[in-house]
């Protein structure tokens, strides 16, 4: 009897975890479909911008030191 309720315990256990651990790692991918991909997406856009707008303004410099 005792290793009949042992085992049941056990197994329940391992359910659980089971069950937390599935439901982190789908967290995560979601985390990661929702936050952290858009955020790179969104970081990289913006590095890009400053850098064309930073090319644009030594552009406009340079010019301006071709004109005196």
């Amino acid at each position: 009897m005792s290793t009949h309720l042992t085992a049941t315990v056990y197994w329940s256990g391992m359910l659980v975890l089971f069950f937390f651990w599935a439901y982190g790692i789908g967290s995560f991918v979601l985390d990661l479909k929702n936050k952290i991909i858009p955020g790179l997406i969104q970081y990289r856009r913006g590095r890009r911008a400053e850098k064309a707008e930073q090319q644009r303004e030594d552009e406009r410099e340079e010019r301006e030191q071709q004109l005196y």
